[in-house]
């Protein structure tokens, strides 16, 4: 009945059997919720055909949508295209076939992508776990009872988190939806992919929906306005269903495991006191590690964390949001030094307020850093992704963005200048940061 596709996102030169990783969290969750009511699903990952050409996968989609009705797809910003590719083929093959959207991008991005593209035909917007049910058992039953097209509308009207044409012609957004109870949603269903090819060596899991921070490049807060937490009894229950599989040698823990003091001491323990032993990594503020956290992140068996320090610069971080002390985060990462959990530290170049005086602090910052060759640096390019403080209030931040090609929203590419950068500018230093990435790769 119901199709999820998950578009080929990595590219061939990228891939890496050691480290492959899981499909995004968000299908996967939308496939546990449709198991759990009882309406069959298939998950189409094309990251499992990865060394198919493009003409190969379109096959792969033209025979396996056959049998469905409703096929859903995800897309980031710089894969919409993807996600365009594969609804332009379903409705090239059968104008039938209903197709949904769902996704960051497309939920700040619906009415654009609804007046130019035809071939969609809804798209859920923010966290689509109970839209998307509500959607599908909708249309199973305007299509078993034969509802008018009125009715159907009529009742399409009281899904919240909904957008799409009318019989008008005209598109509707139902609003946003209420945050969802965490709680209640079915841990991700991971044996639904695709046997035949599972490369999957890293599982990644959700620990937390929204984010207390505001930061100027980050779009979590307006997607996920509320923040919550999951149970330690729920997060357990995943990484034992995740040993189960047999196939997974790592878990990457998202978005920040630190974001509550009492929640971060909980997560560690559940490690030690359930003597769990698959190797992990996480994400989390680096600032507010302080001895005692690091011990205790070595003892549960931590392998990495990785950390957001964006700039050195506290003009920079104030401008754009993001609290945080560079003093604090040398003090953290010695901490973790201290205890040998290696570090990646991602840092980014471009920042509404960033100067080439700001962007050298950084540099000298970076050599200050107590990192060795188990460690890494990732520098990436300022992007204001839709959905973003940079993205909706550029005016405000000085920006002028001048690239609108969503295929270069990848972090890697120049997409906005200020008064205080120009491209070239930017170009140059980007060079420069790349350099300096490369030479902790080479040591």
């Amino acid at each position: 009945m119901i199709l999820l596709i998950n578009p080929k996102t990595t590219k061939s030169t990228e891939f890496q059997t050691d480290f492959f990783r899981e499909p995004n969290s968000g299908i996967l969750y939308l496939a546990a919720v449709l198991d759990q009511n009882n309406i069959p699903v298939e998950i189409l990952d094309l990251e499992q055909y990865f060394s198919l050409e493009i003409e190969e996968q379109n096959k792969i989609i033209i025979e396996k949508i056959e049998q469905y009705e409703i096929i859903g797809i995800t897309s980031l910003t710089n894969t919409f295209y993807l996600a365009k590719h594969i609804a332009e083929l379903i409705k090239k093959t059968n104008r039938d076939k209903i197709v949904v959207l769902g996704g960051p991008h497309v939920s700040f991005q619906y009415k654009e992508i609804l007046n130019s593209e035809p071939v969609i035909d809804f798209i859920c917007v923010g966290e689509s776990e109970l839209s998307f049910l509500e959607l599908v058992n909708l249309i199973i039953r305007e299509k078993s009872k034969k509802m008018s097209s009125q009715a159907f509308e009529s009742e399409l009207d009281a899904i919240k988190g909904l957008a799409y044409r009318n019989l008008e012609g005209n598109i509707i957004f139902t609003g946003f939806p209420k945050p969802i109870d965490i709680e209640t949603i079915p841990i991700p269903s991971r044996y639904l992919l695709t046997q035949g090819n599972f490369y999957y060596r890293v599982a990644g899991v959700i620990v937390n929906r929204g984010c207390p921070n505001a930061c100027s490049f980050c779009s979590r807060q307006k997607l996920f306005p509320k923040t919550r937490i999951r149970s330690l009894g729920s997060i357990l229950s995943e990484i034992k269903d995740i040993i189960s599989y047999q196939t997974y040698n790592y878990i990457n823990f998202y978005d920040n495991i630190n974001i509550d003091k009492k929640f971060f001491h909980g997560f560690c323990q559940l490690f030690i006191d359930n003597k769990i032993k698959i190797p992990w990594g996480c994400e989390l503020r680096v600032d507010n590690i302080a001895g005692e956290e690091a011990r205790l992140l070595k003892e549960a068996g931590c392998k990495l964390i990785a950390t957001g320090i964006e700039s050195a610069s506290l003009k920079v971080l104030k401008n754009n949001l993001k609290y945080q002390d560079p003093k604090r985060v040398i003090s953290g990462i010695n901490h973790l030094k201290a205890v040998n959990i290696p570090v990646q530290a991602y840092f980014v170049l471009g920042l509404p307020g960033e100067t080439e005086l700001t962007f050298n602090e950084t540099l000298d910052f970076i050599k200050k850093l107590p990192l060795d060759n188990n460690d890494t640096i990732n520098y990436f390019v300022a992007t204001p992704y839709p959905g973003s403080r940079l993205w909706d209030e550029k005016e405000s931040f000085n920006i002028n963005i001048i690239e609108l090609d969503f295929t270069k929203y990848d972090c890697q590419h120049i997409i906005f200048e200020t008064s205080d950068l120009s491209v070239q500018k930017l170009e140059k230093l980007f060079e420069t940061a790349k350099n300096i990435e490369q030479f902790f790769k080479r040591h």
